[in-house]
């Protein structure tokens, strides 16, 4: 078990966990107007250039900041398109020339998106007025959710979300300032390490636009909305530009600029107004790195508005354009990444289809702690929390909803089998990944939960949980199994009935979540051509076939439960004593401790591959003939290597025509020693071989002595035979 050892100091233990909150590099100073010097101190981090690379601005002046008649007359303008105070508001002020935003609002791009379309414009922006999304996907690797049970950590933000039909804005929901704070925190220094971009947006600025859509930060606390834009793509980017402008505290971006304009028009203007070639050197070259990082391209999204009939909302269109982006190529997320962008979509579009009401949905995405979902009426055990979502979600009746999810975050028309089973999969593991990041690096549980995924993904492959009928019912192992027997037991012309394998494929996914954890069960090896190829969903399928399979799972429930390695049992159920040798030979014995299931054990003695498989030789160490035939080999390998490299060598052609070596040649000071360890390779090559001769020879005479011996007992024999017949 995984989630259940923080009971007893295993993956929970206190003493491994750490906090998020004290992970902050440096708090900010209360007052925002004190961003600029911090900026200063901030850009001492970053390495000058021996040369400057191409920027945006150069040295050359940078738009003035705005007036704030020309801002008024702007949000004027945006509220008469149709946008929020709030948006109207936030964009006016951000924007470098209000001007510009008023022509643009006049003829805004269409454009088309899952679901619908999105009213866009182009246009620069000052990076201070910009907020990377807090929900950046790129962070899901290393979220705690509320369902691993972990203590300490505020969990993630609920969102981003928005209202069904046209809609202008996205919002995210927090428990506190204190928990959108600590999220955002923790994904901008995640972002810093995971996808550093400081350093090139100070040399260069941002180059290609961001995407900027409106949201609010609401709290549950009932302190006020905050209403923000936030870069739906490009959070690296602009996470990169608050790096090189001192903005490293989220508070100042979040919560001081947007209520305190002052403060930041002054933080804006104090960089605007100021021209390297006033300063000195290492002075002047701050100041670029801030101006390079202020302002930035963006493509801001306005308003979307559904197809006629459509259960799209703006929140779910986003969501599918940015999956577009990162998915697949060019810019991927990480493999776990993806893989929870895809379940994001799943689970949204579950919901929208009201398949899933409010309660299962923040079940299945983790959101809800042990004590909601037991309050619920839902599985607690990590176990069943992982088969849960197996079993609702590979459902062939939810089939086509759950890919359309996947279809709304990536290019691809259609949804092969393996892609839809990784997506679940992972989202089956989110409790228990979640779980494992609140622990230290190196930490047993943490390693375990890592280790686990690949062979947890793959032995969800298992076609029959898709095509057959199951639920996760709460039952102990001891009656899901009898239950699992019965079911094995029925004739073979009741197999093919849907409802035969419920109890089975209950044990079965229970099961796999322990066998994947202890490694009983792995990965088949990639490249393992001439090995056991099988892969776990195929040994899980034998072992549902098989009574002393259906035992091993039962088995495997129990220890892992209790925070043990799955045991080996007999054709009883009763586990072995004893030891499991390197051949993967069980040698019982009584005075023996239980033996753990290993996945050499499954795959050479509990489930073979076309039935019992010879057991290979084994030497202890190598003989002197044996390092001397592994010798012979380098030196024939490495000669033939030489051999290509000279010929490589000599085929070099020379920029004038001719070969290169055949005009330059080698001068002998380099060369000598080479042909030294030649000559004396050679000479060692024809005495070995005038040995090789004589050994030979001396087996031809020996052979031929044996012949001779041969004729002459032969001889013999049948002079006997004569004399036997003279007499």
């Amino acid at each position: 078990m995984l989630l259940a050892d923080r009971a007893k100091g295993g993956l929970m233990d206190e003493s491994n966990t750490t906090n998020t909150s004290e992970l902050v590099v440096e708090k900010a100073e209360d007052d925002p107007s004190e961003a600029a010097r911090r900026a200063v101190d901030t850009l001492d981090d970053i390495e000058p250039a021996e040369e400057f690379v191409w920027s945006r601005f150069g040295d050359g002046p940078l738009p003035s900041l705005p007036k704030a008649a020309a801002i008024h007359r702007a949000f004027k303008v945006a509220t008469e398109f149709g946008l929020p105070e709030t948006f109207a508001s936030a964009l006016a002020n951000s924007v470098v020339d209000p001007s510009a935003l008023r022509i643009a609002l006049n003829n805004p791009t269409k454009i088309n998106v899952s679901g619908g379309t999105i009213e866009v414009i182009d246009i620069d922006m000052f990076t201070p007025g910009l907020v990377p999304l807090p929900t950046n996907t790129r962070t899901m690797d290393v979220r705690v959710y509320p369902a691993g049970g972990a203590t300490g950590h505020l969990g993630p933000l609920i969102g981003p979300r928005s209202e069904q039909g046209i809609s202008h804005g996205l919002w995210i929901q927090a428990d506190s300032v204190e928990h959108a704070l600590e999220q955002a925190k923790r994904a901008y220094d995640y972002v810093l390490v995971k996808n550093p971009l400081k350093d090139s947006v100070a040399a260069r600025g941002i180059v290609m636009p961001v995407t900027v859509v409106y949201f609010e930060m609401r709290h549950r606390d009932n302190q006020p909305a905050m209403p923000l834009l936030g870069t739906a793509d490009g959070s690296s980017r602009v996470t990169g530009a608050h790096a090189a402008l001192g903005l490293n505290d989220p508070k100042t971006t979040c919560y001081d600029f947007p209520t305190n304009r002052d403060s930041y028009r002054r933080f804006v203007n104090g960089i605007v107004s100021s021209h390297p070639a006033s300063l000195g050197a290492t002075a002047a070259r701050k100041l670029r790195a801030q101006r390079n990082a202020l302002i930035t391209p963006t493509r801001v999204f306005l308003r979307f508005k559904p197809q006629p009939g459509g259960a799209h909302g703006f929140g779910r269109a986003v969501a599918a354009y940015v999956g577009m982006l990162h998915v697949d190529p060019p810019r991927p997320w990480t493999p776990t990444g993806k893989l929870e962008a895809m379940a994001e979509a799943v689970l949204e579009v579950l919901r929208s289809a009201a398949v899933l009401d409010d309660v299962h949905h923040d079940y299945l995405a983790g959101l809800l702690t042990p004590q909601a979902a037991e309050e619920a009426g839902l599985p607690t055990e990590p176990d069943a929390q992982a088969a849960y979502v197996l079993a609702g979600l590979l459902r062939s009746d939810r089939r086509k909803l759950v890919d359309q999810g996947i279809m709304e975050v990536t290019a691809k028309r259609s949804v092969s089998a393996p892609r839809r089973h990784d997506v679940i999969a992972e989202l089956a593991l989110r409790p228990t990944r979640s779980a494992a990041n609140t622990l230290l690096p190196g930490a047993v549980g943490r390693e375990r939960a890592a280790a686990m995924r690949a062979a947890y993904l793959r032995a969800a492959h298992l076609p029959e949980y898709a095509s057959r009928r199951w639920d996760v019912t709460g039952r102990e192992p001891d009656e899901i199994f009898e239950c699992a027997r019965a079911e094995l037991r029925r004739p073979d012309a009741e197999q093919a009935n849907p409802e035969a394998w419920r109890n089975r494929l209950e044990l079965a996914a229970l099961a796999q979540y322990h066998l994947t954890a202890y490694e009983a069960l792995k990965r088949d090896a990639m490249g393992n051509k001439g090995g056991d190829t099988r892969g776990p969903h195929e040994l899980l399928k034998l072992m549902l076939e098989d009574e002393r399979g259906l035992l091993l799972m039962r088995q495997a429930i129990v220890d892992g439960r209790a925070g043990n390695p799955p045991r080996i049992v007999d054709i009883s159920g009763t586990p072995i004593l004893g030891t499991l040798s390197d051949k993967g030979e069980i040698q019982e014995g009584s005075n023996g401790t239980a033996i753990a299931v290993t996945d050499h054990w499954l795959r050479l003695e509990g489930f073979p591959s076309g039935g019992p498989i010879n057991r290979p030789v084994t030497l202890p160490t190598d003989t002197p003939s044996m390092r001397a035939t592994k010798l012979q080999e380098a030196v024939l390998n490495t000669v033939d290597h030489i051999a290509k490299l000279m010929e490589d060598l000599q085929g070099v052609e020379a920029p004038s025509g001719g070969r290169l070596m055949d005009q330059r040649g080698w001068p002998l000071t380099e060369t000598s020693d080479i042909v030294m360890s030649l000559a004396t390779v050679q000479s060692k090559l024809g005495y070995w071989s005038v040995v090789a001769e004589k050994q030979a020879a001396q087996i031809d005479k020996d052979a031929k002595g044996d012949d001779e011996d041969s004729e002459d007992d032969t001889h013999t024999e049948e002079t006997s035979r004569g004399w036997d017949d003279e007499s």
